[in-house]
């Protein structure tokens, strides 16, 4: 097993080279992650394969950023863990993986950062690790991971990207906290994955033909209703002061909201805008809107219908986070997106 994963990493690597270019390594990681698709990973080591390809996520992150370097490493990383993921596949034991030490904060940091718990998310993602939550929720695991890894590097740098730490921060919180809401209901029920026992559930009895129930008349077709439910992939944008512009950056959260919308028809989308405390309410609440109609605007572009999107503003209200500081108010100019899915569609 030792002499395949090496050989499947040497595959993955031998065309990389020294002139290894960003461009370069983000199509390797790419090919590496269909690669580990071809062999079965996302099904066999869904844990490996998820992490794989967060990372990947990040080396593009990270490359729009001009971060050349921080980008060869994700890459690299990518098809490390491509080659893991693969060899899981073949031997049906996925494992896992290191992560990194909570750094210690830096002077200022601690300041400019001031909800970014590392802490909060290292200790989220060690009680996920000894409580089996590589199988209980083995995806939003490996996603966390990767994207708690690139919170690391982050904020590992002599002066962070606040953008990015917000980011990376966000993608590690959400999946951990997805994965320990999962594994917690496994440990409460007793599922499989958690105790690793199977549960054995009796079938109710055949009733004999003449005791069965008269068959009820069809009741009359009801008007499907609409209810709402969070998009499932993360889907927040962030926008700089007083501006409704889309940064470059949350480009491919857009590419995968209109990828979700696409791939299921019966769904329709609610935009909405928000700003932060700053300036008059009626402003803000013009400026909330069009951030809504920018995100609108791109994703009609990419072939979404205008009668799947809804778009409203908020301006001042509904806040995530706190005012006192940029990075707070950053989080607070945002847009999410709320599905309107119809029932029983």
């Amino acid at each position: 097993m030792i002499r395949l994963k090496a050989a499947v990493l040497l595959i993955l690597l031998i065309n990389i080279g020294f002139a290894f270019r960003v461009t370069q390594g983000i199509d390797e990681a790419q090919r590496a992650v269909i690669k580990a698709y071809h062999a079965g990973a996302k099904d066999k080591a869904p844990y490996l394969y998820s992490k794989t390809k967060a990372y990947k996520e990040v080396s593009a992150i990270l490359a729009s950023e001009a971060d050349d370097i921080g980008s060869k490493i994700f890459a690299i990383r990518t098809m490390n863990y491509a080659s893991k993921a693969i060899s899981a596949a073949f031997s049906g034991v996925e494992e896992l993986t290191p992560i990194a030490d909570v750094p210690k904060t830096k002077e200022g940091q601690k300041e400019n950062f001031q909800i970014v718990d590392l802490k909060e998310i290292k200790g989220r993602l060690d009680f996920l690790r000894n409580n089996r939550g590589v199988r209980c929720s083995p995806k939003e695991l490996g996603r966390a991971e990767a994207f708690y890894d690139a919170l690391v590097y982050e904020m590992g740098k002599e002066e962070p990207n606040s953008a990015l730490v917000l980011r990376f921060f966000n993608e590690a919180s959400t999946e951990s906290k997805i994965a320990e809401s999962k594994l917690k209901v496994a440990m409460a029920n007793e599922f499989e994955c958690y105790t690793g026992r199977k549960k054995i559930v009796k079938l109710p009895e055949e009733k004999p033909k003449e005791e069965e129930e008269p068959k009820k008349e069809v009741e009359k077709e009801k008007k499907p209703e609409m209810v709402e439910e969070h998009l499932k992939i993360t889907a927040r944008i962030h926008f700089d002061f007083d501006k409704y512009n889309i940064k470059k950056e949350y480009v491919p959260i857009l590419n995968e909201v209109v990828k979700t919308l696409k791939e299921n028809p019966f769904v329709k989308v609610r935009i909405e805008g928000f700003t932060d405390i700053i300036g008059p309410k009626e402003y803000n609440d013009k400026l909330a809107l069009r951030r809504a109609e920018s995100v609108k605007k791109y994703l009609v572009e990419h072939g979404i219908p205008e009668e799947k999107i809804e778009i409203v503003g908020f301006g001042k209200e509904r806040f995530i986070a706190t005012n006192e500081n940029p990075i707070g108010r950053l989080t607070n100019r945002r847009v999410e997106f709320i599905v309107l899915k119809v029932q029983g569609e």
